[in-house]
């Protein structure tokens, strides 16, 4: 015998410390019964690190062990890193179990919440299962887990189920090792589990079969508040144009997009051309919505996605939506949008429901299950060759995202203002926050407040530093000044448009420098210049701003990001200057003599204007121009627009309209076709798709130059304005002719909901940076 084969023969023990999403899905009952099938004894625990194994066997059956726990993982399972200690073998005949949970430490990952699974449907609607029906149903491979959790270990006495006692069959399932709710933590039934009710605006309950009744009321045009996973839903009809229009009167959401449920993909594809990309994330266990092209033809109400062609739609991710579903085969499109008045919260308690709710639906079909904390559902974009992530909440968060360097010490990043996320830096990982949203609104903040401490408090994180937006008057940014001078750590302050390219660095672990173009619609520059339309040669520590737009000249400042006309106004008074309030064009911009004389004074003597190098502005601007959008009634309303247009228009075949020098991309000549074309009556669509297929041009060219002169061949894409899927199409077109590579994004938004994780990955190097110079001194 070889010494090597001797060696795989000893009976040894080792000790295994696994880290990664291998709480709350069914990993130690799995790595249970491998043991068991193996002859290997010893123990599995969940800690406040990961998962605990202490194994014993001959040396050659622990490697199997080893390997197989790896390869056959649980579904929702995900192994970062496994760590091997040898210890000394205790004696078999003690054979191989699951222990209570160890505390101490919290290092710990929190599995995100999952659609329900296809085995649970199945038992739902199976009149001979005891589960028939039971709109709670979930096991350990989906159901609630992030929005339930208060406390690491994941063990029931950490959750919001702790209220609920088990009867003796579902503690009997509990305990069995290898049934399917085996340590399944949210496990319940009709006998012992949260209650489905069907209740009136006041709270009162409507004495009917709730789900039977809720079908009835929607049938009939009703709005209805529905509980979920991570907060309440307003639903109505997606067919009936009335029932839509009241839900939008109620709600206060004018215009802004509404998302749709549907029973099945078939059903999505009667009213999206969705790819097989977008299929797959809309079916996995995330189950997000999939922004796709629409579908012509009135399968859904005008009045639900106006003035844009593309449409949301999502698949039934808990048991109450399939139960909707499956009381009415004829039920068609449900719209789906947050529980709440525009711009307010998600409403998630049952009290606050009727306080919040009770004025803008006509029953509530709630259950007793708490919520722990706010998740909105998730939002891609289908970009065809994959999806684009519009807003990462409902299955995706917590999952840490590693950025490729390791922080020495805890750190908070608080992101940005709009469309803002927290994080907690642990190591090389940075747990990102669900979609908090724009802290302009007071409860908006409470909620940003209340998310920041239940990070720290969930992920047991101290911050020794943290980081924010340069911007001065950020609600976000205010708060991190008062929380680093509380704490005595050092505050990190990281240029919002260097934070963009750094969160792209940090998805793909990059440690090279990349040229990033940033478009969005607003960020606080050097000097307090106001950008937006930025190339910059950046990594991790630091960057270059080699080249930008032309800074236009808005009138009223922050007023044109709801006043498309003025971002209009400001691209003619750079193409004409002087007697730009007679020009034509003006007066169809602004039609009242006096508003225009006031608007074209302010530009012409730079008083209460700004000066703005926004790509988002320019967008607005020529959507105004074209008369496909003069405001923005909810934030890139009139981007939306023109991107639809250019989606039906053919380019006229022409030269290329922009001019480059110094860095400096002048659209003028751009904007003057534009304009002289719409007087000869041009098409629309046909500028708004010149105008997409020129700005990439325009883009692509200065990025060629840049990354020639700085021996760069990857070029990354963020910032809001690339979820324009035309733009983003077109120039990463352009850019891959010239040999370039081309990064988008994959796991964080592009627009400020990814900000946090670039500020991460910049602050933990500069503080890794100052601790190695203080070291070396």
């Amino acid at each position: 015998m070889s010494t090597a084969d001797a060696h795989l023969d000893r009976v040894t023990r080792r000790r295994l410390r696994v880290r990664g999403q291998v709480q709350g899905v069914g990993f130690r009952p799995f790595v249970y019964r491998l043991a068991r099938e193996l002859g290997v004894e010893g123990y599995v625990l969940n800690d406040g690190r990961g998962v605990v194994i202490e194994a014993e066997g001959v040396a050659g059956t622990l490697e199997t062990l080893r390997s197989r726990m790896e390869t056959e993982k649980p579904l929702l399972a995900q192994i970062d890193a496994v760590e091997a200690e040898e210890l000394e073998p205790v004696g078999v005949g003690h054979g191989f179990e699951i222990v209570r949970s160890a505390l101490g430490g919290c290092e710990a990952r929190v599995t995100v919440d999952t659609a329900v699974c296809a085995d649970c449907v199945a038992e739902l609607l199976d009149v001979r299962d005891r589960r028939y029906g039971y709109a709670l149903i979930n096991c350990t491979n989906c159901g609630p887990r992030y929005s339930i959790v208060e406390g690491i270990p994941y063990d029931r006495e950490n959750t919001t189920m702790r209220g609920f006692a088990m009867c003796d069959r579902c503690a009997a399932e509990y305990e069995d090792v290898e049934d399917r709710r085996h340590h399944a933590q949210p496990i319940a039934c009709h006998d012992c589990g949260p209650t489905l009710r069907l209740v009136s605006p006041r709270g009162c309950v409507i004495p009917a079969d709730p789900i039977v009744r809720a079908v009835e009321l929607l049938r009939a045009g009703r709005v209805l508040a529905i509980k979920g996973l991570g907060g309440y839903h307003l639903a109505v009809r997606a067919d009936d144009a009335g029932a839509v229009s009241r839900l939008r009167l109620r709600k206060h959401r004018d215009a802004k997009p509404l998302a749709v449920m549907v029973r099945g993909v078939a059903a999505a594809r009667e009213l999206v051309d969705i790819s097989e990309a977008g299929v797959e994330a809309m079916s996995g266990p995330a189950c997000p919505i999939v922004l796709a092209a629409r579908k012509a033809g009135p399968r859904v109400a005008e009045g639900v996605a106006p003035g844009t062609d593309r449409l949301g739609v999502m698949l039934p991710y808990t048991p109450i939506h399939h139960l909707l579903f499956a009381a009415d085969e004829t039920l068609g499109p449900l719209v789906m949008t947050s529980g709440n008045l525009t711009d307010e919260p998600l409403v998630i308690d049952n009290d606050e429901a009727v306080e919040r709710l009770g004025g803008l639906c006509d029953a509530m079909l709630w259950h007793d299950r708490p919520i722990a904390r706010r998740v909105d559902d998730s939002v891609v974009l289908d970009m065809g060759d994959g999806v684009l992530p519009i807003r990462r909440a409902r299955g995706f968060v917590p999952a840490p995202v590693r950025m490729g360097v390791a922080s020495e010490r805890m750190g908070l990043c608080v992101g940005g203002e709009l469309k803002n996320t927290v994080a907690v830096v642990r190591g090389d990982e940075v747990i990102l926050s669900h979609h908090l949203g724009d802290l302009k609104h007071a409860l908006a903040l409470k909620g940003f407040e209340r998310a920041v401490d239940d990070l720290m408090r969930l992920f047991d994180v101290k911050p020794a530093w943290v980081a924010c937006d340069m911007h001065p008057v950020y609600m976000s940014s205010q708060l991190a000044r008062r929380w680093a001078e509380r704490w005595e750590v050092p505050l990190i302050e990281v240029q919002h448009h260097h934070a963009h390219v750094a969160s792209l660095v940090a998805e793909y672990g990059l440690s090279e420098r990349v040229l990033g173009i940033v478009c969005d619609g607003v960020g606080y520059g050097d000097g307090g210049a106001v950008w937006g339309g930025e190339l910059l040669v950046a990594d991790a520590s630091g960057y270059e701003r080699v080249a930008h737009l032309r800074p236009l000249r808005l009138a009223g400042g922050d007023a044109a990001a709801r006043d498309a006309r003025r971002c209009g106004l400001g691209l003619l008074d750079q193409a004409y200057g002087d007697g730009l309030a007679e020009k034509a064009i003006a007066r169809e911009l602004v039609p009242d003599a006096t508003e225009r004389a006031m608007l074209t004074t302010m530009l012409r003597r730079g008083v209460r204007c700004v000066e703005s190098t926004a790509a988002g502005r320019v967008f607005d601007g020529v959507a105004a121009l074209l008369g496909v959008c003069e405001t923005n009634r909810f934030e890139a309303e009139a981007p939306m627009a023109l991107e639809a247009a250019a989606r039906e228009g053919v380019a006229p075949e022409v030269g290329l309209l922009f001019d480059l020098e110094d860095g400096q991309i002048d659209l003028v000549p751009l904007v003057r076709y534009l304009v002289h074309a719409r007087r000869r009556g041009e098409a629309a669509g046909d500028l708004a798709r010149l105008f997409h297929e020129q700005f990439a041009a325009a883009l692509a060219e200065a990025a060629s130059g840049a990354a020639e002169a700085n021996e760069i061949s990857t070029v990354g894409l963020t910032g809001g304005v690339f979820c324009n899927a035309l733009l983003t199409e077109l120039l990463t077109g352009e850019l891959e002719r010239r040999g370039l590579r081309v990064l988008r994004h994959r796991r964080v938004p592009a627009n400020d909901g990814g900000l946090a994780l670039g500020q991460a990955l910049v602050a933990a190097t500069r503080m890794n940076q100052a601790k190695g110079s203080e070291s070396c001194v």
